[in-house]
C-alpha cells in the first residue's frame, strides 16, 4: 500500500471516529407526559387531549409515525414517535413544527447578537425549563356563620387564598446584560401586573460561567427571585410563585 493510501485511509478512520463521537442533539420530555412513554396510540392520544394538547400534523415514516401536538395554555410543542402501535417517545419541539408564529419561541426581533465580530458579540442564552412549582391562587368558599342579628348560622360565600400546584414549564432568554422570562398562563396568579405579551423582565440580572442569577415582578407583593445552575441545569424561582425544574437549550448546537 502507498503511503498515499494509507494517508486517506487514515484520515477517512480518523473522520469516521468523530462523527461517531458527536453528541445528539437534546431532546426534553416535558414533565407532565413522561408517564405516556410506552403507551398504546389510542389511549395515549385520549390522554394528551384530556391534558390540553391539540393534535395539529403529522408524517409517517418507514417504521414509525410522527404526530405533532400544541398545548396552548402551556405553550409547548410535542412530537410524539408510535412505533408497533406504542408511543415510542415524546419530546419538546421547536413551536413552528406545531404551526405556531415564530415569534413564540426563542430569538425574538428585539433579542440577538449584535453583530459577526467579536467586540460586537453579546451571549444569547435561551432556555426552556421543566418542573413543578406552587402559587398563590383564590378558591371559592361556602359554609355558614353566626349571625347576631338573626342570632342564628346564615349562610356565607366568598374567596379565599390557597396554594395551588402545577407541573409546566417557564421560557428564558438572555441577550447580554438583559434578560426576560415567560412563565407559562397556569404559574400565573390572578392579580398581576406589567408584563409584555406574557414576557417579564428580569432585573438585578447577574450572569457567571455557574450561575445566572435575576428576579421579575409578577405584582407588587410577589417578585419571585430566579437562581439557575449552569452546571446541573437547575433552575427555582422563590417567591409567592415557587418552582423547580431541569433547562435544556432552545438552541440545538450547544449547551449554555
Amino acid at each position: 500500500m502507498s503511503s498515499e493510501s494509507a494517508r486517506i485511509i487514515g484520515l477517512a478512520a480518523l473522520a469516521g471516529s468523530a462523527l461517531i463521537a458527536l453528541p445528539a442533539a437534546a431532546q426534553v420530555t416535558p414533565s407532565d407526559v413522561r408517564d405516556l412513554i410506552g403507551a398504546r396510540a389510542a389511549s395515549g392520544e385520549s390522554e394528551l387531549a384530556s391534558r390540553g394538547y391539540v393534535n395539529v400534523g403529522g408524517q409517517t415514516g418507514a417504521d414509525r409515525k410522527w404526530t405533532y401536538w400544541w398545548n396552548d395554555r402551556r405553550g409547548v410543542c410535542l412530537t410524539v414517535a408510535t412505533a408497533e402501535g406504542r408511543y415510542d417517545s415524546l419530546v419538546s419541539a421547536p413551536n413552528a413544527d406545531c404551526q405556531q408564529r415564530a415569534d413564540q419561541g426563542f430569538a425574538p426581533p428585539p433579542f440577538g447578537y449584535g453583530g459577526p465580530g467579536r467586540d460586537d458579540y453579546r451571549e444569547h442564552i435561551a432556555l426552556i425549563c421543566y418542573g413543578q412549582g406552587d402559587k398563590l391562587t383564590t378558591q371559592p368558599q361556602t359554609g355558614y356563620q353566626w349571625d347576631d342579628d338573626k342570632r342564628k348560622y346564615v349562610a356565607k360565600s366568598g374567596y379565599e387564598l390557597t396554594h395551588q400546584d402545577y407541573s409546566t414549564s417557564v421560557t428564558i432568554e438572555i441577550d447580554g446584560e438583559r434578560g426576560r422570562i415567560r412563565p407559562a398562563k397556569n404559574m400565573l396568579p390572578p392579580l398581576r401586573s406589567g408584563g409584555d405579551d406574557g414576557w417579564y423582565d428580569l432585573a438585578n440580572l447577574s450572569i457567571s460561567r455557574d450561575f445566572i442569577r435575576g428576579e421579575f415582578r409578577l405584582n407588587g407583593a410577589n417578585k419571585p427571585k430566579m437562581t439557575i445552575d449552569r452546571r446541573a441545569g437547575h433552575i427555582t424561582l422563590d417567591g409567592l410563585t415557587k418552582f423547580n425544574g431541569t433547562c435544556t437549550p432552545l438552541d440545538a448546537d450547544r449547551k449554555f
